[in-house]
C-alpha cells in the first residue's frame, strides 16, 4: 500500500504513511484497501470531518499496472457504501487538481481531467468554490485544487453557509490550520 501511495501523490501532497496507519490503528482514519487474492492492487483514506458529518476522502489510488481494470470504481462504491452505513454522513468530499491551473503540461491536463470523470460518472459533483487552496503537506506554499462531493444521506450539495461551513471544515479538521490562518479567514468569502 505504501508503494502505491507513494507512486500516485506528489510529495507536497502526501502526508507521511505512518501517520495514516498510526491514524487508523487509533480508529482516526479509515483505510479501505483494493485486494486481489492477497495482492494490494489499491489504496484508500478517508475521515469523518466532525462539525459538518461528512467523509473527506483523503487518497484514492491504484496501483499504475491495474488501472482501468474497474478495481478505483470497486473501491470508490465500497466507500460510498460505508459513507452511508456510517452513522449520521451526509456526502463524501474530496479534492481533486484543477486540469485548468496555467502552466501545466497537456498530459497533465488530460490526467487531471480523466480523474475528474472518474469521479463524475459515479455520481460526484464539483462544488463552486472560486480559488479553493490547499496548503502542501510537505514544504512551503498552497496549491489551487477543486472540490467534489457525492450523496451519502444528503441529496443535493451544500450551498451558501453550508459550503463556507464544509470549506473551513476541510482547513481546520482536515489541514489542522488555526481560525487566525489567512485560507480559513478567507473561507468567508467562499
Amino acid at each position: 500500500m505504501e508503494r502505491i501511495y507513494l507512486e500516485a501523490f506528489p510529495a507536497g501532497e502526501r502526508m507521511p504513511f505512518e501517520e495514516i496507519v498510526r491514524d487508523v490503528n487509533e480508529g482516526v482514519r479509515i483505510a479501505y484497501v483494493a485486494l486481489d487474492e492477497g495482492t494490494a492492487l489499491g489504496f484508500a483514506s478517508a475521515y469523518l470531518l466532525r462539525s459538518v458529518r461528512m467523509f473527506y476522502l483523503e487518497y484514492l489510488a491504484i496501483d499504475e499496472r491495474y488501472r482501468g481494470g474497474g478495481f478505483g470504481g470497486d473501491l470508490w462504491y465500497h466507500i460510498c457504501t460505508d459513507a452511508r452505513h456510517h452513522r449520521g454522513v451526509t456526502a463524501i468530499v474530496l479534492e481533486v487538481e484543477d486540469p485548468d491551473e496555467p502552466d501545466i503540461d497537456p498530459g497533465t491536463t488530460a490526467a487531471r481531467q480523466r480523474r475528474i470523470c472518474f469521479y463524475e460518472n459515479r455520481g460526484a459533483r464539483r462544488l463552486p468554490t472560486a480559488n479553493f487552496r490547499v496548503p502542501l503537506l510537505q514544504g512551503d506554499g498552497e496549491q489551487p485544487m477543486l472540490l467534489m462531493w457525492a450523496p451519502a444521506a444528503q441529496p443535493d450539495p451544500p450551498t451558501g453557509d453550508e459550503l463556507t461551513n464544509l470549506v473551513r471544515a476541510l482547513y481546520e479538521e482536515g489541514y489542522d490550520l488555526p481560525p487566525d490562518h489567512p485560507l480559513v479567514i478567507a473561507t468567508a468569502g467562499k
